[in-house]
This record gives C-alpha cells, structure tokens and sequence, in this order.
C-alpha cells in the first residue's frame, strides 16, 4: 500500500533580527550559521546565529529569542582582513561549514553559556587556513558578556598543513565537543575539537588538557571530520572516536589503525545493549567497533562504498534492536537502512538537495513510536518512504551551505522532538511539529547532547 506523506504543523517562522543579518552580492539577505539553546533559563529554546571571518574564524555572533527579539551581540559583520594566502580581502560572512559555536553549561554553575573561536581583535591580515589569531571566548548565555577567555597555545599552532601541503577537506570542520574527561567538578564539563591534524582536549577552565595528533589526514584516507564522545568502556567518562583512531579520555590511545577509505561520519551509541556500553559507529564500510576497537560488525565497502552519512534510530519502533541509516554513495541521494544484525532492511533513494547532505535522527511520534529519518527536506520511514513534508519552506539557496540544516529538539515540550530548520543563506528560522497539536501539554524546553553536540555536516 502507498503511503500518503502527511503535512507536518509549521509551529513557529523566526526571522533573525535585522541587526543579525548581511547582504550577499545579490542583494539577499542572510543570518549565517545556528546554534540552539535556553540562553536565558525560562525553559523556552534561544538561537545564536554567527558570521565567521574568511568563512572559518567566528568574528559575530548575535543572540535572539523564540519571538525573534535580540537578546545581545558581540563582534562585527563588517570585520574584513588581509588575506595572506593571496590578493584582496577576506570579508566576514556565512560560515563555509557548520563550525566551532557550542551552546551548554560549560563552568556548571547552572546557567547557559555560548563557547566558540573566535578571531583576534584588530586583525590586519589572516589567513583561513591557521588559527595563530584565534582565542577561546565564554559567553554568558543571557548577556554575551565574556566570562572567560584563553589563547591555548596548542590551538593557535593548529593549521590546514601536513607535512607542508594543504589539507583543506581535514581542516574545515572544526567542531567544538562537549565531554566529560574527568578533568572539570561536578557538572562542568570538558571539550574537545579536531582542527587538521591535531586533537585538542581543554577543560571548563579553558586550559589545555592534553592534545594527540592524528596521523590519517590526506583524502580520502582520513579520520574522521567530527569525531564523536561517549563512554565505550563503561568508566563514566568519555572516550573520543575518529574512526581510524580512539582516544582514551585521558587522551591515551585505544586503537590507531586505518579502517578505510571516507570516515567521514561517526557515532557513538549503545548498539549492543546487552553489553552494558556504548559502541562506535563508523561510516566507512559501515563498521562497529567495540571500546577496543574490535570490529563487531562490517557491512564492507561492496555495500557502503562511500560512507558519507551514518545514524542510527529505531526506525520500526522502540521494541525493535537499533538500526543504522547510511548515506552509501557519497554525495548522492542513495541512502540504506541496516538491521542490528547486518542485512539490508530498505534501499531507497530520498529528495535530492544542494550538497546531498544533511542526515538525522527525529524521534517524531511520542515514546515508543518509531523514529524517522530526516533527509532535505522530509521524513522518511525505516521502510524508505516518505511519510512527512514540510509546507511553505522556501526554496534552499544552493551552493556550499545553501540547504536546509536540521535539529532534533523536543521545543513544544510534549515529549516529541520537532525539526528545527535554517539555510545558512536566508534569514528565516522554520520550527515544524507532528499533529495533533496540543499547546497546553508545554512542559519546556530539553537540551540534551542531541542538540548540544549536534551532527550538522556538509
């Protein structure tokens, strides 16, 4: 039987306030990239939106609420430096790849913060592919004041070089992760980035706790872009995989061998139940690996030959093991649904989209339900068909960024996760909702780590 795909409810259309958007050449308006979170603790979610100098150095940020009213700003969007690679100027503008911006407590005094890069005041001239005139900034979530700064030199030595070549697919995806290494009291908490080659690991003080360098960094043999955190051994702390590569979360190595070609995507979730732990999810070849690094299940690179995307979800519901969905063939529209034991449960082929990117997880339906899988710009089922549009969201822009970007967020506080979307390009923050809507069951705003370490990824 053909399945109808229903309309989802459009709850709320935000518009980033006037102060926060830029022109492009063309004359069309645009926020820049998004972050989530309750900045100011009255249990209703908040948005950063931020500019980045060159595309890759943060240098606005810019804070507003549900309503679309500012909140505060810090920077500015007409920054411009010299460029030292070439001629001209490197202006500030949307940033080329989802980047390194978090939203979290991170000093755990029970207030929300905003941790990012950002470029040096004054700067005359830069270059994107280092980060010599970059510091570390915390933000207070409600005012924007700076509540603590750093400049690590172990990140100002980050650069886009290896062994005197450019690896510029390897350095672009910088990416700020919140931990827990042990190393910050109570609930504060520690993180971690990947800039090149280069692992760095800080804690809620900002400083240096240890660094590792990551010896896969040429295409396609490279670890992972965005590494991911969890507790593989069951210790309470949080161990880091780049896929070729775990860290312990002291930073020692668990494993450090090549495991094929395009890790471009990981996770870490509890696949295997009935070990007690978590596991490591690995796009390339469609692997999972225990804390040891011992491979508890490959599909191979005959099934996944270019694992651009992976998730996983209980796509036939909450009774059933865990699943895996795997963008296969690279930046295309072929996406496959693996069952817990390994064997191909749907083969299907979802909308195409400017980057044929932009994959996740939605638990759309109450507990229990089955998840859906988010893909520009629909949900689909674990069956592969489209079961949910989103109406009235205007065509994505195109280009490098230019499609529509998703967060998982239970906003409307009814225990379901609605789907948060932005194009980096346009000005308009679109939030849809499952039917029926019942306004009266908000119970507020979650932030959880699905939203705090959220798998945005070109």
């Amino acid at each position: 039987m053909t399945v109808v795909p229903e309309d989802a409810i459009k709850y709320r259309q935000i518009g980033i306030p006037d102060d926060f958007v830029s022109l492009d050449e063309t004359g069309r308006r645009y926020g820049g990239d998004i972050r989530i979170g309750d900045l100011t603790g009255d249990g209703v979610v908040d948005f950063v939106v931020y500019q980045s100098l060159g595309g890759l150095k943060p240098s606005f940020i810019g804070a507003f609420d549900l309503a679309g009213r500012p909140l505060w700003s810090l920077g500015d969007r007409e920054f411009s430096a010299a460029d030292e690679e070439g001629d001209g100027l490197l202006n500030t503008v949307s940033p080329d790849r989802p980047g390194p911006v978090v939203v979290a407590d991170i000093d755990g005094d029970g207030e929300t913060e905003v941790l990012c890069f950002f470029a040096d005041e004054g700067i005359e001239a830069t270059s994107k592919w280092h980060l010599h005139d970059v510091r570390l900034l915390l933000l207070d979530g409600r005012t924007g004041e700076i509540k603590a700064e750093a400049q690590p030199a172990a990140l100002r030595a980050c650069d886009a070089y290896v062994d005197g070549e450019i690896q510029i697919p390897n350095y672009v995806h910088q990416r700020l992760i919140v931990a827990d290494l042990g190393a910050s009291p109570g609930s504060a908490k520690d993180i971690v980035v990947k800039v090149g080659r280069t692992v760095v690991a800080f804690d809620h003080r900002l400083e240096v706790l240890w660094t590792y360098d990551n010896p896969w960094n040429h295409y396609p043999q490279h670890s992972a872009y965005i590494p991911c955190v969890g507790d593989l051994d069951a210790d309470g702390f949080d161990e880091i995989v780049g896929g070729h590569f775990g860290l312990d979360h002291d930073g020692s190595v668990l494993w450090e061998k090549y495991l094929g070609d395009n890790m471009d995507s990981v996770l870490v979730v509890p696949w295997d139940s009935e070990r007690n732990q978590q596991q490591a999810i690995l796009s390339a070849g469609g692997q999972i690996l225990d804390h040891q690094g011992a491979k508890l299940l490959e599909l191979g690179m005959d099934t996944v030959p270019h694992g651009q995307e992976v998730r996983c979800g209980h796509y036939h519901g909450q009774a059933a093991a865990r699943e895996m969905v795997i963008r296969y063939n690279g930046h295309h529209t072929d996406l496959i649904v693996v069952s817990h034991g390994g064997s191909v449960r749907a083969r299907f082929q979802v909308d195409e989209s400017p980057n044929n990117t932009g994959l996740e997880t939605i638990h759309w339906g109450h507990p229990g339900q089955p998840d859906l899988i988010f893909t520009p710009s629909a949900l689909w089922n674990g069956d592969g068909e489209r079961v949910v549009n989103f109406p009235d969201l205007p065509p994505p822009a195109g280009g490098k960024m230019g499609w529509y970007h998703c967060f998982p967020a239970d906003v409307c506080g009814d225990e379901r996760e609605e789907v948060i979307l932005y194009d980096p390009y346009q000005d308009t923050v679109h939030i849809y909702t499952a039917g029926p809507f019942d306004a009266s069951q908000y119970a507020g705003y979650s932030h959880t780590d699905r939203q705090i370490n959220t798998r945005l990824i070109d």
